[in-house]
């Protein structure tokens, strides 16, 4: 039943030896020059974001280096040795000449350089130290990451799109918007071209609030490029792993991503159940799009959003990410779980607290509060912190693996409730 889902050898025959990972999450969030419209998305703290880097303990050979932006937690690296057999190079260090001579310590050959995303930067900096790349045109990637781009990319080779409309001036916004409504649809989503993880866009789920976003536009605004999208009605949203190289396109995997009703992710489910033909449908769209992609000169990973609405009508191409992404990292321990075990599901947890908590005080209580059992487990595979004078913040992110479809739903129905720090709050 697994099958379609996680097929890691393609990318595995491809990895170099030695790789240098670096994960500069967030970096598109500086490309959109204006911010054409208010955020409503709960800003989250930087820090706390950057610290997701630890996801790449995860996915790293021994022989590698993760190069880490933030120290980490003792009683947490300890934890993560208890689940991995060895545990790769680590460089904490923001300083790129440390890194380099870090790098030159542990192996005379020259590593491969695979940030999250790559930029101009990371290319100056491959070349400065001699380091590899999977590919170095950072036009390319940045083209891919847009959402303008890949609408129109979609649209132009003839793939299932929703009903949407570009529009350059406060009347095209109105008209587009009383288009949508006329045409059945009660929520639309607009869009900036770059930006993940509900940023760069806003939902809108009424007239007033479409008032209200417009209203601000127009004050500031005479002339603008903007995406309206309707909002489909969703069954599931899912996400394809693509893996390009120059002789081929390999689908890493197909995961089922959770999204909230503000479009933010918030865990991915690595065991869905599709329809046979609804799979081979996405599995050949899948292929197609990504030998449209290395046709636009893209090579490496990409992540494809892409949802089935609620008439089982597919549209593949939603959203492509040019990058590494949060589920590539963790593919490799998936797919080490799926011979034992039937579901496998993540999540995370924001909690503020006037009090501190060591990691094992907060593993502790999780235990007491999911119950976990024999078949039915749990790995915190993040834990980020930020620890201000008066207030202190952890993200949390844990993936649930069992073989009982009713105890790991209780098990994620009480993580979504816990309110466990005393004085804190979670979001």
């Amino acid at each position: 039943m697994n099958d379609y889902r996680i097929h890691l050898e393609p990318f595995r025959m491809a990895r170099p030896p030695f790789v240098l990972w670096l994960a500069n999450i967030n970096e598109d969030q500086s490309w959109n020059e204006t911010a054409l419209f208010p955020s409503f998305v709960k800003s989250q703290r930087s820090t706390l974001i950057e610290q997701q880097e630890q996801q790449l303990l995860w996915i790293a050979e021994p022989q590698d280096v993760v190069w880490l932006l933030h120290p980490l937690d003792p009683q947490y690296l300890e934890y993560v040795k208890s689940h991995r057999d060895q545990l790769p190079h680590i460089c904490v260090t923001t300083d790129t000449g440390e890194v380099a001579d870090f790098v030159e310590r542990v192996s005379t050959e020259p590593p491969t350089f695979m940030p999250f995303m790559l930029t101009s930067a990371f290319v100056t900096l491959a070349e400065q130290y001699g380091w590899h790349l999977i590919h170095s045109n950072v036009n390319v990637v940045k083209q891919v990451n847009s959402k303008y781009v890949t609408r129109r990319l979609a649209e132009e080779h003839g793939f299932a799109i929703t009903k949407g409309k570009f529009c350059y001036n406060p009347q095209e916004l109105i008209e587009a918007y009383n288009q949508m409504r006329a045409e059945g649809f009660t929520k639309t989503v607009l869009k900036q071209a770059y930006g993940s993880s509900g940023k760069g866009l806003t939902i809108i789920e009424s007239e007033d609030k479409f008032r209200q976003v417009s209203s601000y536009i127009r004050k500031r605004f005479d002339r603008f490029e903007l995406l309206l999208e309707a909002w489909h009605p969703t069954k599931h949203s899912l996400n394809a792993q693509l893996w390009m190289d120059q002789n081929s396109v390999n689908l890493l995997a197909v995961t089922e991503q959770r999204i909230n009703d503000y479009g933010v992710y918030i865990g991915t489910n690595y065991t869905p159940h599709y329809d046979v033909a609804i799979m081979d449908e996405y599995r050949a769209e899948m292929l197609r799009l990504g030998a449209v992609l290395r046709q636009c000169g893209y090579a490496g990973i990409a992540g494809v959003d892409s949802i089935l609405d609620e008439q089982d009508h597919l549209y593949p191409v939603i959203e492509i990410n040019g990058r590494f992404t949060q589920v590539t990292y963790l593919l490799p321990f998936i797919e080490s779980l799926l011979p034992s075990y039937t579901y496998i599901e993540s999540r995370y947890i924001q909690m503020e607290t006037s009090d501190t908590h060591t990691f094992e005080d907060i593993q502790s209580r999780f235990k007491i509060e999911l119950q976990p059992d024999a078949d039915n487990l749990f790995t915190i595979y993040t834990f980020a912190f930020d620890h201000q004078p008066h207030m202190n913040v952890y993200r949390i992110f844990i993936l649930f693996y069992g073989n009982e479809a009713a105890k790991l739903s209780d098990m994620l129905d009480k993580f979504g409730r816990i309110t466990m720090l005393q004085g804190g709050v979670c979001s």
